[in-house]
Order: C-alpha cells, then structure tokens, then sequence
C-alpha cells in the first residue's frame, strides 16, 4: 500500500436513480461524483468535486488501434490509457501522463486487486481487502499524486474492464 497516503471508496453499485455514484472519503463523507451523462453516443464520464464543479471528463477514445481513454481537463487532454497490446508480466494497461511519465497497471480486475506503478513504485493502489463493504473497495493514493487525477484514472479502468466483461464497445455503463 502507498505509505502515507489517503484511501476512498468507490461503490460498484447504482447509487441513485440519475446514475451517479459517489466517491467517499475515509470519513464516509461525499468527497467526489461520477456523473454517468449515459444518453451520449460516446460515453462520456464527469468527475465532479463534492460541490458540483467538473474536475476531469473521462471517454473513449475512438481513433486508435488498441482500446483507448482519454482524460481531459477541460479541453486538454491529461492522460491517455491504452490497454497493453500483449499482457507482460501482468501488466493490463499503461497509462501516460500529458505532464511526463508512464504508469503501469497489473493486477486482478475481476477481483478489485490492482497496482498503478510510476517506476517501481505504488501510486494508487485499489482493493477490496481495505474494506468489509460489498460491492466497493478501497482506493488508496499516495500524496504526492493528485486525487482527482488519480480517480479519474481508476473511474477510467473501472469502465475499460467494464466493457470488457459485457463484451462491448462505446456505451457499457459503469454504473
């Protein structure tokens, strides 16, 4: 686990009627929403801050050979996740980040195990073991990464696995 850093819960599960889910805190307290925007043809995700405002949008991309999101801030493009070509040494994904750097992404997704690696180092790490609840688990973050970012990226492979499962394309629903 990242040493020092803060954990939040991500809920597998509908959370309301208009689609949202909510991040929680380590308090159990609201901290950030995923708006579902589900009538668009490209599925498009929204990270908001516990207020309303939009932090990250998170889509597919759809001009590229291998399955690909982006995450944009704004207009501007922050990260790009693209599913490994050949699953070396259990890495599933590898995510690239506008600002410089490559993470990697291994682990089991069925079973909400997984590791996002800057280098050698753990930077989120997601698992149902840090939490009693069904159907969440914990998502842990070390500080000198940006939480909204580092959400956003998780909300992003959460979706990727999603449509992987359903065997579909654009337009799987995470929640």
């Amino acid at each position: 686990m990242p040493p020092g850093g803060h954990t939040y819960v991500l809920n597998q599960k509908l959370m309301s009627l208009s689609g949202d889910l909510w991040i929680e805190d380590e308090q159990g307290n609201n901290a950030f929403e995923v708006d579902g925007k589900g009538f668009t043809l490209r599925r498009t995700l929204i990270l908001l801050d516990d207020t309303g405002n939009p932090l990250y949008q998170i889509g597919q991309a759809l001009a590229h050979l291998r399955r690909t999101f982006e995450i944009k801030h704004g207009d501007v493009v922050v990260a790009t996740i693209q599913e490994a070509l050949v699953n070396f040494l259990g890495d599933h994904f590898t995510i690239r980040l506008a600002a410089g750097g490559e993470l990697s992404v291994s682990g089991d997704f069925i079973g909400r195990e997984f590791r996002i690696r800057r280098g050698g180092t753990d930077v989120i790490v997601a698992s149902r073991k840090l939490l009693a609840v069904r159907d969440s688990y914990g998502i842990q973050i070390i500080p000198d990464f940006e939480t909204p970012l580092a959400l956003a990226i998780v909300v992003a492979l959460e979706q990727m696995e999603l449509e992987q499962r359903q065997g579909r394309g654009v337009g799987a629903r995470l929640f």
